[in-house]
């Protein structure tokens, strides 16, 4: 589940989208991770949790392509399972992931490593010991 994500899918305008749209929306968001990509919930199940027909879920999933909320995602996420029952990948197109990728796409890269937490490996710096 990414909150990141779902606050995005809230913070958008009502009126961008269906209702059956903005729902599925969601529901990807749900399962999407923090920057919005790899949602890949199969159509009954958005159906079956939405309680509407398969038909609405794909025709709102068709309806969120085309306004570019969302795109079609990295398939070999879901290599794993038979050719014939491999659900759809989608990444929403949320704030964080569409800077993450112009950032990406301009080489830059972050300040501070992720596995960063401070000097805890060695011992530069202030001592505490006396000469």
């Amino acid at each position: 589940m990414s909150l990141e994500a779902l606050l995005w899918v809230v913070d958008l305008p009502m009126n961008v989208c269906s209702s059956s749209a903005f729902r599925v929306l969601g529901k990807l968001a749900d399962r999407a991770d923090k920057l919005g990509r790899g949602a890949y919930p199969k159509v009954a199940t958005i159906a079956a949790q939405l309680d509407c027909s398969h038909r609405t879920v794909q025709r709102a999933i068709r309806e969120l392509l085309d306004l570019g909320l969302i795109r079609e995602g990295d398939p070999s996420l879901v290599q794993r399972a038979r050719a014939d029952h491999r659900p759809n990948v989608y990444d929403l197109m949320t704030s964080a992931l569409v800077l993450h990728e112009h950032l990406a796409s301009r080489g830059d890269t972050s300040v501070t490593p992720p596995d960063s937490r401070g000097d805890s490996c060695c011992r530069n710096g202030v001592t505490v010991a006396v000469a």
